[in-house]
């Protein structure tokens, strides 16, 4: 190996542990992937700015707004309660609706809000039913990715190896170019999730009340404002519990009377009762100098709500601002008029210091808040909340323009009147001009940490075949497969890529062995359609860890789930598609 090679080599590997431990958010590894490709002279300037005009980045940015623009109008959430209600109080019934519900829609837009959509539909729904949510999100979110693979917009990847392939074989990919292949995938994929992968999805999210999943109830305790309190006079912000004491005030009670801390105008009095979240040494300091009783208490919902205040669940979004940031840098409490009790991220529960922790997409937040408070909330792009509130749509009227701009650009798009990039770019123009859309939503709701990872990542495949690394690769894969034929090379390319997606993001995966799929079949002299189409399909099939697809992470910590879970569930159904696309694939692109 060359030095290139090696310092590549060395690049990627450092990546793929980043992506694979979470230490940083995705769209930071790959700003570093590269700044080290240029420090290191692997790409050249024009190779490392082309991720940012790239057809895919532009086209995936657009389509985002598109499904954006689409969501707002309603028009989706009347699709998917329909369906949804249909199911009755049947797991079965429920369960097919959704999947086919989650599949129509992730087949046309993004399927990370597609499952957004559908995640408090589906929470509520098995909720009313007296169903355990986990046994339906882990299935939703794995029809979403098989469904994505159905059309040329159901995901960022598809729009990914688009772009790659017309760079390498000038291979105009249409709209349903792989339907076919995708909807036996998606017809195999709900046989399997209806008649096994729901038996063997667990039960991990109990119907317990919020404070009891939170493991809240023992972690609160009431301070009583005695007459002499220092206290007396002082709004929580001005009385140190945080800096001085290491305390969280969760909210004070004044008679029958509920307040919450954030508001500055509240002024202690005496025989305030203040619920409180801290250890006990603390509790016994403030006690000596603030002149309070403390009072042990077992906290249930009940017990923080009243008619003007609610406890909900709120989970960080895709498109958050507030990923990789705390909860004190933003100043929470005041920014957002919520108070913020607990956070469970990658399955943990933290209840104490929850202010310096960084927060990540999917982490879920306890939050306290006034109900006026919490539909300000639900319109927030930083949070999905989990609470049956019926949401404002502030483009209603505009439904119908929104749904036919998007059916407008299918078509032109699928009968090569226009490009998918000038259809995407026409379409996001339309939806602007018509209101659908307004520049705001796009900079606030557009998930720039996807935008910015493709624009980033992109410069790796030239790197790869600047360096000569992805041929390198293809020859020893093809070293050790000839002897069985092309079709067991194919079969190793879809299951390196399955196994690749599974420890780091769909799209850097797809990014890396777009090359390497290429330099294989140039070195077979056979065709590279199915290549392509192994890399394709492969990377859309994270099933087997949390951490491989957007969908996957997002509905982690709502259903409660184990990393194993993902395993026991998701294992079977990738060696089904492995064993399924070795076949299938080569009898529609033909080697």
């Amino acid at each position: 190996m060359t030095v290139e090679m090696l310092q590549l080599s060395a690049i990627i590997a450092v990546a793929m542990l980043l992506f694979a431990l979470e230490v940083f958010p995705v769209d930071k590894v790959s700003v570093l992937v590269l700044s080290s490709l240029v420090v290191f002279g692997l790409v050249s300037p024009n190779q490392a700015i082309a991720g940012f005009g790239n057809p895919a980045t532009v086209v995936v940015a657009c389509m985002l707004a598109l499904s954006y623009g689409i969501q707002n109008t309603g028009a989706l959430n009347y699709l998917s309660n329909t369906l949804v209600h249909l199911a009755q109080k049947s797991e079965f019934r429920l369960l097919f609706s959704i999947v086919v519900a989650v599949g129509i829609l992730s087949a046309f837009i993004n399927n990370t809000a597609a499952v957004a959509l559908f995640l408090p539909l589906t929470i509520a729904v098995a909720r009313e039913q007296q169903l355990d949510p986990s046994k339906l999100l882990m299935p939703m979110s794995f029809a979403a990715m098989f469904a994505g693979t159905c059309t040329l917009i159901g995901s960022s990847t598809n729009l990914l190896v688009y772009s790659l392939a017309m760079d390498h074989l000038n291979w105009e990919i249409g709209m349903f170019e792989f339907s076919q292949v995708g909807l036996i995938f998606f017809a195999v994929g709900t046989c399997y999730l209806l008649f096994i992968g729901r038996h063997l999805v667990p039960s991990r999210r109990t119907r317990d009340s919020l404070t009891t999943e939170y493991r809240l109830r023992h972690f609160v305790t009431e301070l009583i404002l005695k007459a002499n309190s220092p206290l007396i006079g002082k709004s929580i912000a001005d009385s140190n519990f945080r800096e001085g004491y290491g305390l969280e005030v969760i909210e004070i009670l004044r008679g029958k009377t509920k307040l919450l801390p954030s508001a500055k105008e509240t002024q202690l009095q005496e025989g305030d009762i203040l619920l409180v979240q801290g250890d006990p040494h603390s509790l016994l300091q403030i006690q000596e100098a603030e002149g309070v009783i403390i009072k042990a208490l077992t906290v249930e919902d009940q017990d923080l709500e009243d008619e003007n205040i609610i406890l909900v669940e709120a989970f960080i979004s895709p498109v958050s601002g507030l990923v990789d940031s705390t909860l004190k840098e933003v100043n929470f409490r005041q920014t957002y008029k919520a108070n913020a009790l607990a956070i469970r991220s990658h399955g943990r529960t933290i209840r104490e210091k929850i202010g310096k922790i960084r927060l990540e997409y999917g982490d879920s937040l306890l939050i306290l808040t006034s109900r006026e408070q919490l539909q300000l909330l639900m319109q927030s792009p930083d949070f999905l909340v989990l609470e049956e509130v019926p949401r404002t749509f502030v483009r209603k009227d505009k439904i119908y323009y929104a749904v036919g701009i998007f059916l407008g650009i299918i078509v032109l798009a699928s009968f090569n009147v226009l490009s998918i990039v000038e259809a995407s770019v026409v379409g996001t123009g339309l939806m602007l001009l018509t209101g659908c859309l307004r520049l705001q939503d796009l900079y606030s709701h557009l998930s720039w940490q996807t935008i910015v990872m493709l624009a980033c990542l992109i410069p790796v495949g030239s790197a790869m075949e600047n360096t000569g690394l992805a041929s390198l690769i293809a020859t020893t894969l093809v070293g050790k497969l000839d002897v069985l034929g092309p079709f067991a090379v194919l079969s190793g390319v879809y299951l390196l890529t399955s196994l690749l997606t599974s420890v780091m993001t769909n799209n850097a995966t797809a990014i890396l062995m777009i090359p390497i799929s290429l330099s294989t079949a140039q070195q077979l002299q056979v065709n590279s359609e199915p290549f392509v189409m192994a890399v394709l399909f492969a990377a859309s099939a994270s099933f087997m860890t949390p951490i491989g697809y957007q969908t996957n992470l997002f509905i982690f910590g709502p259903g409660g789930y184990k990393f194993s879970d993902f395993l026991k569930v998701g294992g079977p159904l990738s060696l089904l598609f492995w064993i399924l696309a070795s076949f299938i694939i080569p009898l529609f692109w033909p080697f």
